[in-house]
This record gives structure tokens, sequence and C-alpha cells, in this order.
């Protein structure tokens, strides 16, 4: 069975009220049942569940989905993960490639070897009279006890053999251990352990298991880091420090910091402060800011006060506003027309620190002021413009040029049309050059960004009928037989034809930037878009192949069904292409303006009836201002485009 029917008669056998009901107290409210939400804090109710369509929204903080997004959200899981486990709930049997069976269980060992290994370390730290080095240092460090329990921190002994015998006496064997990268072979054979006289810090995925150690040097006569080496299950450029028990307070929060060191992280832990996580390093990565978004737009940056964390710093702002998604929004020109521009979609913020102290000794001083540089970080643009200058002689023509080419782009970034004209007056002023020569240098720019939509394939039909999917009819043209096997199979729902469309036709893969996530309610949907966007939005050309091998097996399954139906569906002429794109975006947008309506009617009814007028009246201005935006496309208003 493809994995679609798999994750159709997942759901069909699941109540997305009996899986979800574990993690939210629920109540029923007519048909459908409320709660307080999970990904945010909230007083008042405003996660609603609809047991007949089979997903869930939160009116507080637009979070939506079905059974498998609100699984893969509240456990930490990639989509295969969530498949195997709602599948193992639902009594359904998963289809296995042997190829997929043999590497799960070589990652999965893995995973056991270093879990054994990190009780190995923390016993010794713990028990062990030798590892009084490192508890004197933790201690001197300002580390309790509690802390170093919910960290498993530990301590490798100062010996060639004693992990390795360890292990082998867990029955785990000699290439386990070197695939592991916990020990190292030696020309004549054997083995030694790598890791001695060390502190060890066990690096964990966000779902909390051991994928590698961090481990500091107590004494000067080896380097003062060392980490695990590359291996199946461990990347330093995509782990995160402590991000297994930061990403729960990162999404309540809506926000995420991020510092440079292991002790950074363990002190904001210990004085509450857990939505902290450490880079490994000095500079993040874009795959480090990749898992970062999927929790939280609103990123703040405390990396070391020297040279090193400035330059990692400006490194980092560059990687995460590369990664972050920029929204296309509509822009008047001075003649009346309209032309698009990318905006990002992010908040990014800087914490200076006082010269010479790291975040931990700033919290040991003074937990207080801690949480007081967190709330008044600065902006990307006030960091850039602080850093950028002070590099450079503002008397010279060239360094003002140099400030210039430098700060108009971050300017350009900026969503607001009056802080893009504040931050302009405010280089005007610095740089002493007219504010209206700035303006126009500031129009020129162009944002890094797949191809915008032109205005000459804009707006040519009305809304019109949906494309093949959601059981409408199919498209003329091309022969029966070429539908035979599509008509084996359920209708595609909109968005998965869609998909399909863009899939099967490259030259539409920068129209992924036109449809919104959070109105996917199709979690596979949801997640290979997501996936698309990162493809298309990086240097390399985009190429299918490519991008389908870094998908989830389960979902590489899905891609290759919506490549077979595009396969033997009806043809479509080039010239077609983006006015079908069209039409499906149009469409797409017009069932989901009406689903919130209906949704906030309901809402607002319900407030009323409980005596909330403040909480009706609100739901009512929302829907208003819904009814407006959905105007355009239900009269086939051609104004009502949906590129954005």
């Amino acid at each position: 069975m493809p994995v679609g029917g798999v994750v159709d008669e997942i759901k069909d056998r699941l109540s997305i009220v009996d899986v979800i009901s574990p993690y939210v107290a629920l109540k029923k409210a007519g048909r459908n049942f409320k709660g307080l939400c999970p990904f945010h804090g909230e007083k008042t109710p405003s996660f609603v569940v609809y047991p007949d369509k089979g997903n869930y929204h939160c009116f507080g903080c637009d979070s939506n989905g079905d059974l498998f997004t609100f699984i893969m959200k509240t456990q930490n899981l990639a989509f295969g993960d969530a498949l195997k486990l709602l599948a193992d709930k639902a009594g359904v049997a998963l289809p296995e490639r042997r190829a997929d069976v043999v590497e799960d269980r070589r990652r999965e060992r893995l995973r056991e070897i270093n879990a054994a290994a990190a009780q190995f370390f923390h016993h010794v730290l713990m028990r062990s009279e030798a590892a009084e080095v490192a508890r004197s240092y933790l201690a001197k460090r300002g580390i309790n006890g509690d802390t170093v329990e919910a960290f498993q921190l530990g301590y490798a002994p100062d010996s060639w053999q004693s992990l390795g015998q360890y292990l082998s006496g867990k029955a785990f064997e000699s290439k386990e251990l070197l695939d592991a990268g916990l020990v190292v072979q030696k020309e004549g054979g054997d083995h030694y352990d790598r890791f001695r006289g060390r502190l060890m810090f066990p690096i964990r995925d966000i779902r909390g298991n051991v994928t590698g150690f961090g481990a500091r040097a107590l004494d000067s006569s080896q380097p003062k880091y060392l980490n695990s080496p590359q291996t199946p299950i461990f990347d330093k450029s995509s782990s995160l420090y402590g991000i297994d028990r930061a990403a729960r307070a990162m999404r309540e929060a809506d926000s995420a910091v991020i510092v440079e060191g292991y002790v950074d992280v363990l002190h904001s832990h210990q004085c509450g402060m857990t939505k902290v996580v450490a880079s490994l390093g000095t500079a993040l990565t874009e795959r480090q800011v990749a898992t970062l978004k999927k929790l939280t737009k609103h990123l703040i940056l405390a990396l070391d006060p020297d040279k090193a964390g400035d330059e990692a710093t400006l490194r980092g702002l560059d990687v995460a506003r590369e990664v972050f998604d920029k929204r296309v929004v509509p822009v008047p020109t001075w003649r009346g027309l309209i032309h698009y521009e990318y905006k990002l979609d992010a908040d990014i913020r800087i914490i200076t620190l006082p010269r010479g102290k790291d975040p931990d000794e700033v919290i040991r001083e003074d937990p207080a002021r801690w949480q007081w540089l967190l709330d008044r970080a600065l902006p990307i643009v006030d960091y850039y413009f602080s850093t950028v200058t002070s590099a450079l002689d503002l008397t010279s023509a060239k360094d003002k040029s140099s400030a210039v080419d430098q700060l108009l782009p971050v300017i350009k970034e900026l969503p607001d049309k009056v802080e893009q004209a504040h931050y302009l007056q405010k280089l005007a002023h610095l740089v002493q050059v007219n504010e209206r020569t700035l303006a126009e240098s500031l129009a020129r720019v162009r944002l890094k960004g797949p191809a915008l939509p032109s205005l000459s394939t804009r707006n040519r039909e009305g809304p019109g009928t949906p494309h093949p999917g959601e059981g409408g009819a199919q498209a003329s043209g091309g022969a029966v037989s070429k539908q035979e096997g599509a008509r084996q199979r359920p209708p595609l729902s909109l968005e998965a034809y869609y998909l399909s469309l863009v899939l099967s036709n490259p030259e539409l893969a920068d129209t992924v930037y036109q449809i919104e996530l959070n109105e996917v309610q199709d979690s596979r949907v949801c997640l290979v878009f997501s996936a698309l966007r990162d493809a298309v939005g990086s240097a390399e050309p985009f190429d299918l192949d490519r991008f389908a091998e870094t998908l989830d097996p389960a979902l590489q399954d899905f891609v290759g069904d919506l490549l077979d139906r595009a396969r033997q569906g009806p043809s479509v002429v080039d010239a077609e292409l983006q006015r079908q794109a069209e039409k499906c975006l149009r469409e797409l947008r017009r069932r989901n303006l009406r689903e919130r309506i209906r949704q906030l009617e309901y809402l607002s009814h319900q407030a009323a009836n409980e005596s909330d007028l403040e909480g009706s009246r609100q739901f009512i201005e929302q829907i208003e201002q819904l009814r407006s935006e959905l105007e355009p496309f239900e009269h086939g208003d051609t104004r009502a485009s949906v590129w954005r």
C-alpha cells in the first residue's frame, strides 16, 4: 500500500480528539472541542479541534494542522517517526523497505551506544574519586546538582580503555563503537577511548536522543574542547546544545536565545530561562537556523563579546536572514502601479553583553540582569548600524559608500515603511548624504529570492473552478487510458494537486512562495512545500531528484505518488501552467478565507452565549476584515491577486 493510502487509513481509524486529548484538556463545544493551546501560553481557550474535518486550529497563535502535524509538533518528531507512532496506535502495518529497516536499526543502535556512554560518564562524575577535579570545576562555575542531573553531565576517566571495556561488556561491538565516534582505531587495529580526562556534555537531538558529545579539558595539556566526529546520527553543524529541553519553552515564549557555550546554556536553564541553546561553536549555520525557525520566528543572539564573537554574530545574522522566509508584499509605485518585494518574515535581535563578560558570568552575578538584557536586545538593523559604522571612517567618501552598500539591503528587508523611513533618516544623518539620494538608491536595491511574478502573467482570469482535486471534475483533455490508474485512488485535495503541478513542472517551483503554509491542511503537503521553499531559495539550481533524496522516506513515497498521478493525468501545455497555478492558489485562498470566517462566526456565537461581549466583538471585527478580503475572490474581481 502506498504511503498516501496508509495515511488515509490511519486517519480513518483514529479520532483526532483521541489523539490530542492526552496532551490537551478538551471540552466539548457544540460539534467541536476547545482547550488551552499547547503551542503558546494562554488563559482563555482558543485551541479548537474539528472532529468532522480531522484538524485543529488555534486562534491565538494561528497554529493548525491534522493529527500528524499535532504529534510532530508536540513530540518533536519527523514525519516518518510520527507516521510510525500513529500507525502503531491505529494498528496499521507500514510497508517496509529492507534498506530503510537496516539503516534505521543501525541508527537506533548508535543512539543506544551513546545513551550507554552518557550513563557511564555520568556515573563516573557522580561516584568516582578520579572525577573530583570535574566536580570542583562545576562547583567553581556555579553549576548545581539539579542541573548536573538534568543535563546528565559526566566525566571521562583519564584512561585509554575505560569506556571501551564498559561498552564491550554491554555487548556492543568494536565496529559500532568506531561508528559512534567513541573510540579511535590505532594502526595495529586496537582501539582507545576518544575522550579522556574531560568533562562531558551529552548533545541531544530535539527528541532527547544522545547523538554525540562535547568534551572540555580540565587542564592545559590538551585542546580545550573536543567534539564527537561526524557520524550517521551526529552533525555538529546541525546540532544545538540544549534543544531537547528548550524546544517547548521556545514555542510557548515564541522566541529563542542562542549562546555560544555549554555553560551559558546550563546557567540560563538553572536560573529559569529555558528557551536558550548553544550553537556548538561561534557562528550559526543554515541547518541550525532551519531547526529554530520551525519553533519560532523570533531569535536573539547572545554570543561572546569579543572580536570572534562579533564576527560570528554578523555571520549568524547573514545566515538567519538567508534561511528565514521572505514574504512577498505588494508595493505601490509613484505611477500607481504595483510591484512586489521581499520582506524578512522574522524578528532577529542581538544582546549587547558587557565587554569581557560571557552570558554565564552575567547570570551568575545577577540573573535579573540577564533577563533585562534579553528584554532590551537590539533589533537587527540597530546592530548592523552600530557594528558596520564603528569600523568605518564616515568622513571618507569611500567608507560612506561602503556603509550605504552594507546597510541599505538591511533597511530594505524591513516590512514596515515607517521603520524604513526612520532608518533611512538615521543613515542619511550618519553619512551626511541627502535623504532623497539614499531613497533613490534604496528603491534600486533588490533582495535575494526566487523570481517574483511579473505583471504580464498575473490576473488573466477570475477565480474560475478548481483544478483536479477535492473531488472536482478532472481537467479536460488527454486520453482516457492515461487516467485509468488514477481512478483507482481517491481524488487529490486541491493543495495536493497544486503540489503535484509544481513537482512535475519545475518551472513553477518559484510559486511555492505564494502559498501560506499555515493554511495548508494536509501535513504531508505542508512539509513538502516547506522543504521546497528551502530548496528553491538555496544558491543551487533546483533539481527534483536531489530534492526528493533530502526528504523523509515516507514523504519520498508521497511525492512519488503525486508524480505518478501527474504522469497519468492529462498533459498541460506550457502556456497554461501559470494560469493553472494561479487558479489553484486563488481557490485555496478563497476556501481558507471561507473556513476562517465560518470558524470565527461559531466562536463569536459561543462568546455571546457565554456573555463574553468583548470577545464576541473582537471575533466580529476579525470576521469583517476577512469578509473584505474574501469579497474580490467571490465575485471574480481581477484585483484579487493570489500573488503576495
